[in-house]
């Protein structure tokens, strides 16, 4: 039953059964964190073969697992969708070849938030087959923390079609060909050899559910095809965070009964009184938002009309779930994706992805089914307020009048074809940005980075703009700001992936290099080994610390101290990582340059106790 205690984490849905490993996975996103997707194939190196603890084992090899298990999971995501990173990371570097842009074909956003991974067995001798996991979710690719939903499920595939999951391979087998720029032939093989497996699988619906999962996919054809709404019945629930009348007119079409209607407070503001007659309208409860905690500010999400960047800030906490729920005689349909209730979602504009699965409702007031009642009295209901139009203004006609040219200009930006020039000079490279466009608004002011350095050293895209780097801070990611000089108004930023040419072959090696290059970098590294997958994570995800292209983590120094601590208790703990750190400190002392990044007073702290250690070994 959905309940709101029945929480889980996002990633969950890549994690490989038991004698399984993650072979494949296509995820979609209308947003992109590429913080979030960076964290990824940590969550996957848990789940390898042998564990964490053989890529501990061998700490070269964990820095090449990190790219490696980057490789089999790519991401599709609105063309206007890749949000600016906070933080320069020459790491990002190895999501380029996982990260599609895409155009949805009838103008509107590609809106689904769809994963579908392929699992096999960790002995290939096994007779075992290979098993696939989808997952239909309401939530973007970010570490945003709204109410959101997802339904998952397992199958294997099966020698014919399957009616219900045949809109759902047709999808995937459509991915590619929405794309704006080339994918290796490998990666397209793949997606539609997962397509093909997909519409072979029937994927059964939760425990109390009859039917396997029915998947709805909209946008994909020229020809706009509407959302086929559930059965028309007594009773709705419609949920979404994003409302307008037309979908709301569409949702009164299939139900002549009560009609219960939940959604964000700032949506249902700018809808006339009219256009709500007939609902009982509910927002979130303020008890039902917590604080935020370290979660971008500036995420867009989409309003009526589909398309990021306009409409309010997403409020962090807020509801983002998306549901319609039907009773239809003792049944109830219950529908759930990526969908908001808008024309633009419902008739096709947009593309989409929901998933439908039918059940008992149950009798009024009982323990039993999968009614609407039964949801709310669950612990849902609790978390809501009836709505109650606010008094707050809307934004005036200056500030909507630069939102729109902030947006024409990012408009252009996107359809523009700018390429990267990579060029050696000396000891380092020139990346350049050539065919800049020209933007329809002057007062519109547009500036570039790559994301691998910090933000402070942007340039403005109209002077030809260019940067000299070391080799392991090249990327074909390169971030933009658009701003108006309008005060209060928010600026657009976004990143793009541009074709390259010139660049070096071993650019990745010496990415993987640099994150050991210094001894700061070297001692957070050892840490990380010596604390397991949580540091390991941690580490990915902290900053370099190299002035000028980021900010130095406090404690993040050569304390002495804090390495005998954390030696001291891995050799309590885990005392086979402490052989890992040992051969990484050897292999590196045997250069000049290497004991340059092993200074000798880590090496004195080392020595010591890895000498106590073969001392207590030789007395047991």
């Amino acid at each position: 039953m959905l309940a709101p205690d029945a929480r889980t984490v996002a990633f969950e849905a890549l994690r490989a059964p038991s004698g399984y490993r993650l072979d494949f996975a296509v995820l979609t996103t209308y947003t992109l964190d590429l913080e979030t997707l960076l964290a990824l194939p940590l969550s996957l190196l848990a789940c390898r073969d042998g564990g964490l603890e053989e890529l501990l084992a061998d700490p070269v090899e964990l820095l090449q697992a990190i790219r490696e298990a980057g490789d089999r999971m790519h991401v599709f995501v609105d063309e206007k969708g890749i949000g600016a990173p906070r933080r320069a990371r020459e790491l990002y570097a190895t999501l380029e070849s996982a990260v599609h842009a895409v155009r949805a074909p009838n103008g509107g956003a590609f809106h689904p938030k769809v994963w579908v991974a392929r699992f096999a067995p960790v002995d290939d001798e096994t007779a075992a087959d290979e098993r696939l996991r989808v997952a239909v979710l309401s939530r973007n690719l970010t570490y945003d923390r709204s109410w959101d939903i997802c339904l998952a499920s397992e199958a294997t595939p099966q020698r014919r079609r399957t009616d219900e999951s045949r809109p759902l391979a047709d999808f995937l087998r459509r991915l590619p060909a929405l794309a704006t720029g080339p994918i290796a032939p490998d990666v397209v093989e793949r997606v539609r050899e997962l397509a093909s497996q997909t519409g072979r699988c029937a994927f059964p619906a939760p425990d109390g559910f009859g039917a396997p999962i029915a998947f709805h996919a909209l946008g994909l054809s020229r020809r706009r095809k509407a959302w086929p709404l559930p059965a028309a019945g007594r009773r709705m629930l419609a949920m979404a965070p994003f409302v307008n009348r037309g979908a709301l007119d569409s949702l009164i079409e299939a139900s002549v009964g009560d009609r219960t209607l939940v959604s964000r407070r700032e949506a249902l503001d700018r809808l006339p009184d009219d256009a709500l007659a007939g609902w009982k309208t509910f927002v979130l409860a303020d008890g039902a938002e917590d604080e935020p905690e370290d979660v971008p500010s500036d995420e867009a999400t989409p309003p009526d009309d589909g398309n990021p960047g306009t409409g309010a800030r997403t409020p962090v906490s807020d509801l983002h779930a998306k549901i319609v729920a039907v009773e239809h005689g003792s049944d109830v349909t219950w529908a759930v994706g990526s969908a908001n209730l808008t024309a633009a979602a419902f008739e096709g504009k947009n593309v989409e992805m929901m998933a439908a699965i039918i059940g008992k409702k149950g009798r009024a007031g009982g323990k039993t089914g999968h009614g609407i009642d039964r949801f709310l009295e669950a612990g849902f209901g609790k978390l809501l307020a009836p709505y109650r139009r606010s008094d707050a203004d809307p934004a005036g006609p200056d500030e909507t009048a630069a939102r729109q040219r902030l947006e024409a200009a990012r408009d252009r930006l996107v359809e523009a074809d700018m390429r990267l020039r990579c060029a050696a000079d000396g000891d380092r490279w020139t990346l350049a940005i050539t065919g800049a466009p020209a933007l329809p608004n002057d007062d519109v002011e547009v500036a570039a980075w790559p994301i691998s350095i910090a933000e402070d050293q942007a340039r403005g895209l109209a002077e030809a703009p260019s940067w000299k780097l070391p080799v392991a801070r090249l990327t074909t990611f390169i971030a933009f700001r658009l701003h108006v000089p309008q005060p209060g108004g928010d600026d657009i930023r976004l990143t793009r992936r541009l074709p390259a040419e010139g660049m070096p072959e071993d650019r990745i090696h010496h990415v993987l290099r640099s994150l050991v290059d210094s001894p700061e970098k070297f001692l957070r590294f050892l840490r990380a080994l010596l604390g397991g997958l949580d540091a390991v994570t941690n580490w990915m995800q902290d900053d370099d610390g190299e002035p000028g292209l980021h900010r130095t983590r406090r404690g993040s120094g050569l304390a002495g101290e804090t390495l005998l601590d954390d030696l001291l208790r891995t050799a309590s703990r885990a005392p086979d990582r402490l052989h890992a750190a040992g051969r990484l400190i050897d292999d590196l002392r045997k250069t000049d340059e290497g004991r340059r990044i092993v200074p000798d007073d880590v090496l004195a702290i080392w020595t010591a106790v890895r000498e106590a250690l073969a001392d207590e070994e030789s007395r047991s």
